[in-house]
């Protein structure tokens, strides 16, 4: 198996897991990945978040930074939405990762 498509895979399968999961969200927070959010949550849910933020680094952008659509497109399963932010900085890709009523995790690079 090809290295990029057993990334994929296991981002998918991180995703699917996350979903699975009982998120624990005291303050109801949507931004999953933000620093307020990994505050009040459980372990296991920032484990799963960062897995999926490194896994989707790796997976969703080219060596310049740019998003790699194909791949957003390869990695979605029922209950996510993944689409690129255009209100970003000039020099910034940001890649929104959309939980059906969980919330989001965002991924960023800088654009070369």
């Amino acid at each position: 198996m090809h290295p990029q498509t057993r990334t994929t895979a296991e981002l998918r399968s991180a995703l699917r897991e996350l979903i699975a999961h009982e998120i624990s969200n005291p303050d109801d927070d949507p931004h999953l990945s933000g620093v307020l959010f990994f505050c009040a949550t459980d372990e296991r849910t920032r484990e799963l978040i960062e897995r999926i933020e490194l896994l989707a680094s790796e997976v969703f952008f080219d060596a310049s930074g740019r998003a790699i659509t194909h791949r957003m497109q390869a990695v979605a399963v029922d209950g996510v939405r993944i689409k690129q932010k255009y209100k970003a900085p000039t020099d910034e890709t940001v890649i929104r990762i959309a939980l059906s009523d969980m919330g989001y995790i965002t991924v960023s690079a800088a654009r070369l």
